[in-house]
């Protein structure tokens, strides 16, 4: 890696002396044909100093009109803008990467990609560093600098040398055409272009890291409302005033050990959940969104299939969807040699109806065997003021054992204070194994056995569904066309596995499927499929007021298409439909996702979901609606806006959330924020509903101070 020679002014254009002294990065064509002739000439070159890294990228374009530019929002990170990024593996641990990208308009992207970009869930934009970069177009297409400090990345130091990976880029968006440093295969799927383990190993040689406090205060001012209902019954108006202020603290003590403090967290500036319909009987997973939790996330995962995990940091300060304060708390994340260490400890307030309590996580892991090989461990704590505690943990390990296969292990136990003393070890524990070839272009396999205790209880962890031992598997064959085809890819999967029930033994569920998918090289694609999910129900569940699903046994066949248009126009559509029984009705779903962006200054994406299930036994029909429209308007790199408003004819809401942010330069951020939930009816008994059920109006300014 290449010191500068010179001072280098971040303004977009690159023409200082200290970059002609560094030669641009060979890249090869990513997408749409790997290895094949890269259509326009780009120069990429990245230099440091002693405390900051330099990115400086020249992007030559033969139709500069062309050039998409469709957003100056942050962290707007899509295949419809051109855009140049450089993620780096800053432990160089061949797991996580950092990457950060900007666009012609100089709007910036920052994201943390763990998991070596396999699986699903892999990359979150809640997470943002503290850098710059500036954009200009010109006749011959556009270029960027960027200028990232060491200050605000996470690595480790050897002797006076930091070693890192690097993966650097150039997207067209009007060709999908992605340019890539070095010379990485799509062999892992879509996220291969972030996968830590192909990176470029890097150094830099004595690095300032000065590692500063980040002193980051707020203050936060809010009217509102909210409804009640008394001892008596009786539905009152409740006025909420807030007035609070908090802090947030960054600091690395030392280049392994990074620790992150708040007191009176207070998380009001973050996006709504979307509104779903659940049509299952287990139970629905949100993602986080909250910063504090995001950083090296990956320390913390014990995932084993879905989106089951031993740590679900949502249940950290959220109780059924509403908000429990905070008082505050600390998390620590450090790489000492080949170990991660993570501790996490949270203390929530009193309100009604739920007893203060703390929140704890340890975490260990240490790579064995290879670089993409690790074991380990994880404790997580939930201890109330009330006396009630929960202790849960287990042990993981993923073993790369030849190429692509690997074998993966989870097992884990809970102690709850309410748990009686018969309860058999077996009924309070976990277990997961799976062995699984990776590979996309191919054959590829995956076996599983998975069991979850019926007094399993992690009480910070994620469950979709308790008591069963389920056996399952999937088989794909995929393979690409040739060169000159517009079809990329095509992939056949079969899926199935079978759950017996681990109180009775009985087989409780089976499924099987089958699915096609074809991709094009400009981002479209098709998905058929067929499935049956036959379910011995062993009790009633809901689906709505009015209709309960008796316990058994039922044959659940449907058959599926869906349909995704290109991703790199400045229109996009992406449409499911389903028919099919479910649970002795006969079930018609459709959805449809169609987004524009009609400038750099406004964008409108929508989303409508129908559901309709006619049972004729019991002469019902549930019909439910779900709809979406988000509405995004960015003046310029500083100030940007959303409205999200969402109706739910299952529980006749509709929510409205509208969010200004304004920053005037990273660390310094204005947010305005107003929430409502509208009533649309009223409740099964009859009972008129107020109209505004919910009402915040919010403003915060968050102030970072670097020491």
């Amino acid at each position: 890696m290449h010191r500068t020679n010179g001072k280098i002014i971040i303004d977009g254009v690159v023409d200082e002396e200290a970059w002609k002294s560094i030669p641009p990065l060979p890249l090869t064509m990513h997408w749409p044909s790997f290895e094949g002739e890269i259509s326009e000439r780009t120069e990429i070159r990245i230099a440091y100093d002693d405390e900051f890294i330099y990115v400086g990228a020249i992007c030559f374009d033969s139709e500069p009109g062309m050039i998409q530019t469709p957003s100056f929002k942050r962290d707007e990170w899509n295949e419809q803008e051109d855009q140049v990024a450089v993620a780096f593996d800053t432990y160089d641990d061949n797991e996580n990467t950092l990457v950060f990208a900007t666009t012609p308009t100089g709007s910036r992207i920052d994201c943390a990609i763990k998991n070596d970009g396999q699986g699903d869930g892999v990359f979150n934009l809640s997470w943002d560093s503290y850098w710059i970069a500036e954009s200009t177009e010109h006749d011959q297409g556009w270029s960027t600098e960027m200028r990232i400090p060491f200050s605000s990345l996470r690595f480790q130091e050897d002797g006076g040398k930091v070693e890192m990976g690097l993966i650097a880029y150039r997207y067209i968006a009007r060709k999908r055409e992605l340019n890539i440093y070095p010379n990485i295969p799509p062999d892992w799927g879509y996220w291969s272009f972030a996968k830590a383990s192909q990176a470029s190993t890097i150094a830099f040689e004595n690095i300032d890291n000065k590692r500063p406090w980040y002193v980051s205060p707020y203050g936060l001012a809010g009217i509102g409302h909210h409804y009640e209902t008394n001892n008596e019954g009786v539905l009152g108006k409740k006025n909420d005033q807030n007035l609070q202020v908090g802090l947030d603290v960054q600091h690395a003590f030392t280049d392994n050990l990074n620790v992150d403090f708040t007191v009176n967290t207070d998380f009001a500036q973050v996006e709504a959940d979307n509104q779903v319909v659940n049509l299952s009987r287990f139970s629905l997973f949100f993602p986080e969104k909250r910063r504090f939790f995001l950083e090296r996330a990956s320390i913390f995962d014990f995932k084993t299939e879905s989106n089951n995990n031993l740590f679900y940091s949502r249940r950290i300060g959220i109780d059924d969807g509403g908000i429990v304060p905070l008082w505050g708390g600390v998390r620590a994340a450090a790489r000492l040699n080949k170990w991660d260490v993570g501790v996490l400890s949270m203390q929530s307030r009193e309100i009604e109806g739920i007893a203060s309590e703390n929140f704890g996580v340890m975490r260990l892991r240490k790579n064995v065997i290879n670089e993409r090989s690790y074991i380990g461990g994880m404790m997580t704590t939930r201890i109330g003021v009330d006396g009630r505690t929960n202790v849960a943990y287990g042990v993981d390990g993923i073993i790369n054992l030849f190429k692509q296969d690997y074998l993966q292990v989870n097992v884990a136990q809970s102690i709850d204070s309410e748990d009686s003393s018969d309860i058999r070890l077996f009924d309070r524990s976990r277990m997961y194994v799976a062995y699984e070839n990776r590979i996309i272009n191919g054959f590829r396999y995956k076996f599983t056995y998975s069991s979850v205790g019926n007094e399993y209880r992690p009480g910070l962890g994620f469950e979709e569904r308790y008591n069963f031992s389920r056996f399952g598997d999937q088989l794909s064959y995929s393979w690409f066309a040739k060169e000159e085809s517009s079809l990329r890819q095509t992939t056949i999967t079969l899926n199935g596995g079978v759950s017996l029930s681990n109180t009775t033994f009985d087989i409780e569920t089976t499924e099987l499927g089958l699915s096609s998918n074809w991709a094009w090289d400009r981002g479209s694609s098709l998905t058929l499929g067929v499935n049956n999910f036959t379910d011995h129900l062993p009790s009633a569940f809901s689906l709505s007021d009015s209709i309960t699903i008796e316990p058994a046994t039922y044959g659940n066949n449907s058959v599926s298409i869906g349909y995704t248009t290109s991703s790199v126009g400045l229109m996009m559509m992406e449409t499911n439909a389903k028919v099919g029984t479910f649970y002795g009705g006969d079930l018609i779903s459709a959805s449809i996702a169609p987004s524009v962006i009609f400038s750099k200054y406004f964008a409108l994406s929508t989303y409508y979901e129908f559901n309709t299930i006619a049972f004729a036994e019991l002469d019902e029909t549930f019909i439910s609606h779900v709809a979406r429209l988000n509405l995004s308007t960015s003046l310029n790199v500083k100030w940007s806006m959303s409205g999200f408003l969402q109706y739910n004819s299952l529980y006749d809401i509709s929510t409205f959330n509208f969010r200004l942010r304004y920053t005037a330069k990273d660390g310094q951020n204005l947010y305005i924020v107003y929430n409502e939930v509208l009533n649309n009816g009223t409740t099964p008994a009859g009972r008129e509903l107020p109209f505004s059920d919910t009402r915040a109006v919010m403003v915060k300014y968050i102030h970072t101070f670097g020491l």
